[in-house]
């Protein structure tokens, strides 16, 4: 089995000695496709915000950034990453405006209407009832609220070799552009952007509670 292999099995919940170093790749690794895709919302200074499979913690701590008089929420499957993210958000746990637990996206710990912005990046792949779990975030949206999807995978025939490869090694989906549509609108969101990057094969999906 290669390294990268490794890699993309221990994606799904990285657990033991591999964990640390999956998890700040993460962090290294999905820095542009974050930027990229918080570059399709608007974040409120007050918004409260939930970032589902916070990972390596990186994204919380910019979220934090992005919302200095909100709070930030980071949840994962994963208890070694809850720990490497409560490591990597420290000052900001301390301070009252991050808070990171273990839980998982089918059944989120918190009550309904609680968040304006719910982030997900390279996560959704591994979402065990994708619908239901849409469900669920959409549940703990307020009314209008937002949800954000970034991935850098999606279904595109320049990238079909590679995207195979991680779709076996890491028991993953992965979507085409008007899936994302289809299933977002089956969970009751209205849709209100899907893009691509076709030269990077990201993709983000912008969907709100109606």
């Amino acid at each position: 089995m290669s390294f990268m292999e490794k890699m993309v099995r221990q994606c799904r919940k990285p657990t033991g000695w591999m964990a640390k170093f999956v998890g700040m790749g993460m962090n290294i690794g999905h820095s542009r496709v974050r930027r990229w895709g918080l570059n399709h919302v608007a974040v409120e200074p007050d918004a409260s915000i939930l970032d589902v499979g916070c990972g390596g913690g990186r994204a919380v701590h910019v979220l934090a950034q992005m919302a200095p008089g909100g709070q930030v929420y980071g949840i994962d499957y994963s208890q070694d990453m809850v720990q490497l993210t409560q490591k990597v958000n420290r000052a900001l746990i301390e301070a009252g405006r991050v808070k990171v637990g273990h839980g998982s996206v089918s059944s989120l710990p918190f009550p309904d209407g609680m968040f304006d912005l719910v982030t997900a990046f390279e996560a959704y792949y591994f979402w065990p009832h994708l619908i239901d779990d849409l469900k669920e975030i959409r549940r703990v949206l307020r009314s209008g609220g937002t949800l954000l999807i970034a991935n850098e995978a999606y279904e595109h025939e320049r990238f079909a070799e590679r995207n195979a490869r991680w779709v076996q090694w890491g028991d993953m989906k992965i979507h085409a552009p008007d899936e994302y549509r289809a299933f977002l609108n089956e969970a009751g969101y209205a849709v209100v952007e899907i893009d691509v990057f076709p030269e990077k094969n990201w993709i983000a999906a912008v969907a709100r509670k109606q």
